[in-house]
Parts: C-alpha cells; sequence; structure tokens
C-alpha cells in the first residue's frame, strides 16, 4: 500500500517554501521558488513560484510530482475570496491535491508554535499581520491589509520609514539627535542611515532615491532595505527611537487587537513570532513584546517560529482527519 503524502507550502512576500512529507509529517524533501503573495505581485507570478517550489519538494524527495493525500497553501490574503478562487482553481487545475486547505501565512505560524494552535501569531516580513485563535474555536485578525494600506511593523514599513526619515534630513527639514537633549552639530559628511541606504541602492545622496526605488512599485525591493535601517539604529538613537521601536508597538497593537477579540483572559498568552524581517531584528521585536508586558499588561509565553512551513505540514495533516479539523 502506498504511503499517502503530504504537501505543506509557505508562500511569502520573498520566498515559497514547498515540504513535502509522508503521513506521519516525516519531511522528504523539499523545495523554495520565488514569491508567491498574493497581495503583492501578479497571479501569473505567484502560481509559476508555487509550481517552482512544489516541483523541486519532489525532485529533492526523489519522487515523480503526482496527487497528494492532502495540501495546506499559506499564503497572505489566502482568507479574502478573490485569492482563494485563484488558488483553488490552479490547485484543482494541477490536481495538486485530494484535500485542500487554505491558510494565511499567519495561520501556518499559529499552528507551528502555539499549544493546540490557539494563541496569537505575529508575522513580520516583507508585510505583516496578527491572527489567533481561542481554545472555543474562535478567530480574529490585525492588520495584513497590504504595503500601501497597513501592514505597520513590516519589513516594507520599516524601509520607507527610513527612506523619509533620510530624506527629512536631506533637505533640512529633520535635525539629527533632537531625541536628545540637544542637538548634534551638523556632521560633516552622511549620518549612519542616510549612507546605508544611499550604498544599498547605489546612488549619491538621497535625491537619488525616488529613481532607485522605481517610484515604489517594487514592494520586495524596498523591504529589503529594511535590515540597512535597523542596523543603522547601531550609532543613531533617532533610528531606533523614531523607526523601530514605534514598528515594534504597532505590532504589538496588532496582538492586543487580537486577544481582546477573542476575550483572551486569565491565562498567559501564547505568542508565536515569525518573519524573517522581526526574528531578525531585536529592537522591534523588543518593543513589541514590551508594550504588551508593559503598556497592555498581558503575560506573554513568546516563541519563535523560524520555518511556519511546520505549520501548514501540521494543518495538510489534520485534513487527513477531517473530524478534528476546523
Amino acid at each position: 500500500m502506498t504511503t499517502p503524502l503530504l504537501l505543506g507550502v509557505d508562500g511569502g512576500g520573498t520566498t515559497t517554501t514547498a515540504w513535502l512529507a509522508d503521513a506521519e509529517g516525516q519531511v522528504l524533501g523539499d523545495g523554495t521558488g520565488g514569491p508567491s503573495n498574493l497581495q503583492g505581485i501578479p497571479a501569473e507570478a505567484a502560481l509559476a513560484a508555487l509550481d517552482e517550489a512544489i516541483a523541486a519538494a519532489f525532485a529533492d524527495a526523489g519522487l515523480a510530482q503526482t496527487t497528494v493525500a492532502a495540501a495546506c497553501l499559506g499564503l497572505a490574503g489566502s482568507d479574502r475570496d478573490s485569492a482563494r478562487s485563484i488558488l483553488e482553481g490552479w490547485a484543482g487545475r494541477m490536481r495538486l491535491a485530494d484535500r485542500l486547505v487554505l491558510a494565511t501565512d499567519a495561520d501556518l505560524v499559529l499552528a507551528a508554535g502555539t499549544p493546540d494552535g490557539n494563541g496569537v501569531a505575529v508575522i513580520a516580513g516583507t508585510g505583516s499581520i496578527a491572527v489567533g485563535r481561542s481554545p472555543d474555536g474562535r478567530k480574529a485578525r490585525a492588520g495584513g491589509w497590504g504595503s500601501w494600506l497597513g501592514d505597520e511593523g513590516s519589513a516594507f514599513a520599516v524601509a520607507v520609514a527610513g527612506l523619509r526619515l533620510a530624506l527629512r534630513r536631506f533637505d533640512g527639514r529633520e535635525a539629527l539627535g533632537v531625541l536628545k537633549a540637544k542637538p548634534k552639530p551638523k556632521p560633516t559628511g552622511p549620518d549612519a542611515l542616510t549612507r546605508r541606504l544611499c550604498e544599498a541602492l547605489g546612488v549619491a545622496d538621497p535625491s537619488g532615491f525616488v529613481d532607485a526605488i522605481g517610484g515604489g512599485r517594487d514592494v520586495a525591493r524596498i523591504a529589503a532595505l529594511a535590515p540597512e535601517v535597523v542596523a543603522a539604529a547601531d550609532d543613531d538613537p533617532d533610528v531606533l527611537g523614531w523607526v523601530l521601536e514605534p514598528a515594534g508597538f504597532e505590532l504589538g497593537r496588532a496582538a492586543l487587537a487580537v486577544a481582546r477579540a477573542l476575550d483572551w483572559q486569565g491565562a498567559p498568552l501564547p505568542l508565536a513570532m515569525a518573519g524573517g524581517f522581526l526574528l531578525g531584528a531585536e529592537p522591534v521585536a523588543g518593543a513589541m513584546l514590551g508594550y504588551l508586558r508593559r503598556f497592555a499588561g498581558l503575560e506573554i509565553v513568546p516563541a519563535r517560529v523560524p520555518e511556519p512551513v511546520l505549520g501548514a505540514v501540521a494543518l495538510a495533516k489534520q485534513a487527513l482527519k477531517p473530524e478534528i479539523f476546523s
């Protein structure tokens, strides 16, 4: 008898990861592809990335691609009707799986990083979102409205805030060191933030930002500048106080909104954290946890989830037993 196969996919704004597993969740092969966030790129490009990652997972396992028993596709925005229609149509044409689960990327984090999938998950990569589930099965979400309407606390939002701060400094609207008692003297060269952003974009000064980022249409390219903003904070307290800590507070507000919607009381709140940006930006993560603990008064049990695709495999496994999946 052939062992049923499971497929878990985590599709983000930068990379798509697919894991092929057996019925017990043992990983047989993994593959990667380009971005598959339907909110940020055309559907054709997102579906091509899914094809690429899934084909690579089968190849890594040494198996011919075939219909799996259950698959979970975890992509940002998959809870919207338009995205769901696209994904279901594609999966049907591909004969991807006998049973298909569509989840958001944050749902994967919730499944991988909280006991029994109950608690709150915050993901901050290119975009950001918070989702939660209560022990009685109620769900809630906050944020995740896309780069231009929301995604506060994300890599994109932090990069844009850093670019704006550098531009304000360049044209004289912002002085260095204003968060201290006395402003610093005007430096003879560019500040750390401006220097890092200019070097990353290959421009002489901030006047070249607009052309370098293509008018802001390439969300992933802009988000990739976020690590430069984080690194600049080591030498620039204003970046920490004006950009990074506010980003963490925004993520904390999203998590708090979800906890309140679930009426989470009494027990400590499991908080699963994921996303390349959040896990790599300690000042942002620290500000988020500090907001929840000090300002919101919540007892938090945090967990880092570096591989959200684990949650996709777990949800695919649950889908083999529909009586326990909801």
